[in-house]
């Protein structure tokens, strides 16, 4: 695979399953990656924030990677590995031993615990563009504490070709993704995070793939077959038909990994809807709304 590859189009950040007390539900794992690739995903990102990849161990990461992988080779999945680690030293270690493994990408959530400085934050970044060979994505998440300007990151491309796209997480990222398309001259390219909520407008500033959570995959795929026979008018009808959802879910984003997790148990893909603490519930209101999704769901033909 050249270090130029891409990701295009619906990429979801997978769940991890969980038992009743909590141990990861390895089996269910499988299961949801299967369920991905049975609706037409051509590529997952592991250890997300929907991943709750903070409640993780490292025995755990390697193993759900290794199921992964072994699944990787029964399709066309494309695999995209996240390393979050706040050390630059044990995050060079983690991006080699996921390259190792047999990750595709590498997507990189830059270090905000006790707010370091641009300087350290681009060193920790160019440490591991530098110690793996396979393409990587950089996550930009402003809002979380992390490097404010996009242009900074999107200029590394010029001293690291395996800089491969940017993850434009600004609320909103328009401006971003036109700045990265800008900068780079259009050789990295630029995925919509934060649940696909501003999918629409984010395509038309020149994104090319979407990162939503894993559980109404088969919705966003429906969508994205509408954008790729360019009826941008159907694109948008069938969005609004469940983006009003998520919206509402990712106000807090413990909640919307709970909800999302409670309709893959729902829909059979995993054994329990159990996150890992902290955590947290939702009201009647709520509710609601995850019982319409799965009337939607249940109702409805995502084929065409």
């Amino acid at each position: 695979m050249g270090v130029t590859q891409q990701i295009r189009g619906v990429c979801p950040v997978l769940a991890v399953p969980f038992n009743s007390i909590g141990d990861v539900d390895y089996e269910s794992f499988r299961n949801l990656v299967q369920f991905n690739a049975r609706n037409g995903v051509e590529s997952v990102m592991m250890f997300g924030v929907a991943s709750e990849n903070a409640k993780l161990t490292d025995a755990e990461r390697e193993k759900l990677l290794t199921i992964l992988i072994e699944e990787k080779r029964k399709s066309s999945l494309i695999v995209i590995a996240t390393v979050a680690d706040h050390s630059l030293e044990l995050a060079k270690i983690k991006a080699r031993r996921f390259e190792e493994i047999g990750a595709d990408f590498i997507n990189i959530l830059p270090p905000t615990f006790l707010s370091p400085t641009r300087e350290q934050i681009l060193e920790h970044i160019r440490g591991i563009l530098e110690s793996v060979s396979i393409p990587v994505i950089i996550q930009h998440l402003p809002q979380a504490g992390g490097m404010e300007d996009v242009a900074v990151l999107a200029e590394l491309c010029h001293q690291f070709p395996n800089l491969s796209m940017i993850k434009c997480e600004a609320n909103p990222p328009f401006e971003s993704i036109a700045r990265v398309k800008e900068i780079s001259k259009g050789s990295v390219g630029t995925l919509i995070g934060w649940g696909g909520i501003a999918w629409g407008e984010g395509t038309a500033a020149g994104a090319v793939g979407v990162q939503p959570g894993s559980a109404v995959v088969d919705l966003y795929k429906w969508a994205q077959r509408a954008l790729d026979r360019g009826d941008v008018a159907e694109f948008d009808k069938r969005l609004a038909t469940f983006i009003p959802w998520i919206t509402l879910w990712i106000a807090n984003v413990e909640l919307l990994v709970a909800i999302e997790k409670e309709i893959l148990f729902r829909r059979g893909v995993i054994a329990t809807s159990y996150c890992r603490r902290p955590t947290t519930g939702w009201d009647a209101s709520l509710e609601k709304t995850i019982d319409d999704a799965m009337a939607f769901i249940n109702a409805g033909d995502f084929s065409g």
